[in-house]
């Protein structure tokens, strides 16, 4: 089992690669009146998931205080950048966060468990 539980982790670098459009693809249909291309939100995604890591990195020092600092920059960071690139108040774009958030979660569970599959299979 230790194996498997290699490889998963192994597969992770490849799911966010593979999320990545994803979140990119939320983006564009959540703000699809705001007249950018589906290039522009990819690029917002890369970077938002530029920042993720480094927070996600940060995060693993040895104190607590890491994860729950990192979490809260993480959604302070991740709600302050959607609102520079897209505007808009700020009652509504929590909304469409929130929502981003579950669809991005259910395609992360999806991925995750194909991953897992092929690290079974494999």
């Amino acid at each position: 089992m230790h194996l498997v539980q290699e490889r998963l982790v192994g597969n992770i670098g490849g799911a966010m690669f593979v999320l990545m459009p994803i979140f990119a693809l939320g983006l564009a249909l959540l703000y699809r009146n705001r007249g950018l291309g589906y290039t522009e939100h990819l690029v917002f995604a890369l970077h938002l998931h530029a920042f993720w890591f480094v927070a996600f990195a940060l995060m693993q020092l040895p104190t607590e205080a890491a994860g729950l600092l990192g979490l809260l920059v993480i959604v302070t960071y991740t709600l302050r950048a959607m609102h520079r690139v897209y505007g808009g108040r700020w009652w509504p774009l929590l909304v469409r966060a929130s929502a981003l958030a579950v669809f991005y979660a259910m395609a992360g569970g999806i991925t995750i468990t194909i991953g897992a599959l092929l690290a079974l299979l494999a």
